[in-house]
């Protein structure tokens, strides 16, 4: 995925990738209900601090696939509790 969004911020101008979420452990969501996904994201997703973009930056958040959004809404939540608000996102891909 970083890869993807550092060939995407290459094409564009005065764009930076800052990776600055983690996923820890778990299973793999293929499969699950929203709810499911939910309970097993919970715990997982971490920021990074030391990747924070920088201040007043107009932040994309980059997801391959887009199945139920439970993935993308739970990265702008845990964005946004560590001060980092979201622009929008922007899918690979959709499931739907």
């Amino acid at each position: 995925m970083q890869r993807i969004a550092e060939e995407a911020a290459r094409r564009l101008s005065n764009t930076l990738v800052a990776p600055a979420l983690t996923l820890s452990g778990g299973r793999d969501s293929v499969g699950l209900t929203p709810d499911q996904r939910a309970r097993n994201l919970y715990g997982r997703l971490h920021f990074i601090p030391a990747r924070r973009p920088p201040p007043n930056t107009h932040v994309l958040l980059v997801d391959d696939v887009i199945t139920t959004g439970t993935t993308s809404a739970a990265c702008v939540t845990t964005l946004a509790a560590a001060g980092i608000p979201v622009a929008g996102v922007v899918a690979l891909l959709s499931a739907g």
